[in-house]
């Protein structure tokens, strides 16, 4: 069955599900990305704003060593007015000892100047988050005020309080904190995005999924439907309202002789006939035609019998299938030439088993005055043994009277149910007995026989007897046939093809005419003007007993002249009987 292939529509699915997947990618860099960035930012920004501070509280320090008389006093002020401002949490001063000299409120539980080892007389501002004992978060940076002169200070005791001493400021990280929480509802926005594309690239990849499981349940239904098709024992087309074929499977081709490249080009109603057929009142009416038997023309020119059927194809439209309108039909093609023939040799049968029963009945009726007038005759030839002319008529009353018994005898055992004695035989030596029987007339007009033996099968169930008057009927047909100096073929063979052992002669005669072939198997036909014509009536009769078939090949193949009759015995013969 030959339909059109789907569109491959899992493609812009996939293609959906590899943008979805870059967005993924793209968004998770870009916001991680985004988040440090931000937050090296707010960091980069508190650190400058505490280094700031403490530079400047650095040359408030210095400067007031300079200028007031009362340095503690201002130094004390001075730390409390930078630990009053808003993004400052605290701010001290301690001496080389990490003793506190000066602070801006008392320090929360936590602080410790342990941390402030690392500084080791560096010069370098030392930083770090610090969590408080109270959960608070706060950036401490801290540095060394670089060395004073003891000119500066004043007294050795100030020299060694403050010199090498360290400012250490703790900031307010509530911005810090802030941004990190803008960052964090920003993630979480960002987040529930990539989850989405996330389940939505999920979902295609489970619709495409659905998708390929349902496309490879249709591609598997289609090929089944196809091979269904493709198996029918008869043809198949299904045609659209203006008759143009839709799908077809191989077997209508081959009814109809066409080829699949004739199939877009081609005008059905030329080829069958739509009135004839019913096809055109199935398409304008919507009704069913079942089995009408038509005769289309092939290639050839041969007549080809065809039992059509036609189906119509509902519109998918309510209204137009209530108004009898259709979309297309159904045509289904059956090859009558088998049928035709089985009929015409069932009605043969017929012909021939009434035939039997009057050829038996005036056979019967034949032969009882038969032998009268045969004794009377053999009386008269004696009598007149003393005229010898009329002696000479009264012998051939006896000839054509034996000859007349000759035909009444095949027509008994034509118009007799024959009963078959079967056994195992080898057919190379039923051929060979046969060759023997009409050697001698063959010699005589010199006639070479040929027998071909050399592929027989060692042996095949049949009734040698009969198969034995087959091939002798045959045979003496084929010296009959033919000249002096010609030739016959006698052999056997095996068919691996078709499981028969295969008789066969042939002659290099006149042959027998095409118009002749068909009768030449009907009884009382004959050529011969001394013939009976029952001869090959009981040889196709001894054939189809053995559940056989007879061919006759006339001229030769290669040749003008020539006859050839073929035997084909099945070699399972024995299970069918």
């Amino acid at each position: 069955m030959k339909i059109s292939q789907p569109r491959k529509l899992y493609v812009p699915a996939l293609i959906i599900v590899a943008v979805v997947f870059s967005l993924l990618v793209f968004i998770g860099f870009s916001t991680y990305g985004h988040l440090d960035h931000a937050r090296t930012n707010a960091l980069t920004f508190v650190h400058q704003r505490g280094i700031a501070t403490i530079q400047i509280m650095e040359t408030s320090i210095r400067s007031l060593w300079g200028t007031c008389a009362s340095k503690e006093e201002s130094i004390d002020q001075l730390i409390k007015e930078v630990g009053e401002n808003e993004y400052v949490t605290y701010a001290y001063m301690v001496n080389k000892e990490y003793e506190i000299l000066h602070h801006s409120m008392p320090l929360p539980a936590g602080t410790s100047g342990l941390w402030l080892n690392q500084m080791s007389g560096s010069e370098e501002i030392l930083s770090r988050i610090h969590t408080l004992s109270d959960g608070i978060k706060v950036y401490e940076l801290a540095e060394t005020i670089r060395p004073l002169s003891q000119e500066r200070l004043g007294n050795s005791d100030d020299f060694l309080k403050y010199n090498g001493g360290i400012i250490v400021i703790g900031l307010n990280m509530s911005t810090y904190e802030m941004a990190r929480q803008m960052d964090f509802q920003h993630a979480i926005v960002m987040l529930s995005i990539l989850a989405v594309l996330g389940g939505g690239a999920v979902f295609f990849i489970f619709v495409i999924h659905l998708y390929h499981r349902m496309n490879q349940r249709l591609r598997e239904t289609q090929e089944y439907t196809r091979q269904v098709v493709d198996s029918m024992a008869n043809g198949l087309l299904s045609i659209d309202i203006d008759g143009r074929i839709l799908s077809y499977n191989n077997l209508s081709l081959e009814i109809l002789g066409l080829a699949q490249s004739d199939i877009e080009q081609l005008d059905l109603n030329k080829v069958i006939d739509f009135e004839t057929s019913g096809i055109s009142q199935t398409l304008h009416q919507c009704v069913m035609i079942l089995d009408r038997e038509i005769n289309i023309e092939q290639t050839g020119g041969e007549r080809l019998p065809l039992a059509i059927s036609v189906t119509p194809i509902l519109s998918l439209n309510p209204k137009s299938v209530e108004e009898g309108a259709c979309q297309g039909a159904v045509i289904i093609l059956r090859d009558l030439r088998e049928i035709k023939l089985l009929e015409e040799k069932v009605r043969r049968t017929e012909k021939l088993a009434a035939l039997g029963k009057l050829s038996a009945a005036v056979a019967h009726e034949i032969r009882n005055p038969l032998s009268s007038i045969r004794g009377f005759a053999k009386f008269l030839s004696h009598a007149l043994k003393d005229r010898l002319k009329d002696q000479e008529y009264a012998d051939v009353m006896v000839k054509e009277v034996d000859r007349i018994n000759r035909v009444v005898t095949d027509l008994l055992n034509f118009a007799s149910p024959m009963e078959l004695t079967m056994e195992y035989v080898n057919p190379a030596e039923l051929v060979e007995h046969t060759v023997r029987l009409v050697e001698g007339d063959a010699q005589a007009r010199n006639i070479n026989i040929e027998v071909n033996t050399e592929n027989s099968p060692e042996s095949a169930f049949v009734d040698p007897y009969q198969i034995t008057q087959v091939l002798l009927n045959l045979m003496l047909n084929a010296l009959q046939a033919i000249g002096t100096g010609q030739f016959m073929n006698v052999g056997v063979a095996m068919n691996m093809v078709s499981s028969a052992v295969t008789f066969w002669v042939e002659d290099d005669g006149t042959g027998i005419s095409e118009e002749h072939i068909e009768k030449i198997f009907d009884p009382f036909f004959t050529r011969r003007e001394k013939g009976t014509g029952l001869g090959l009536a009981i040889v196709q009769k001894i054939v189809e007993t053995h559940h056989g078939t007879v061919q006759v090949i006339s001229p030769l193949p290669g040749k003008i002249y020539g006859c050839r009759f073929v035997i084909s015995i099945p070699m399972d013969l024995e299970a069918r009987t």
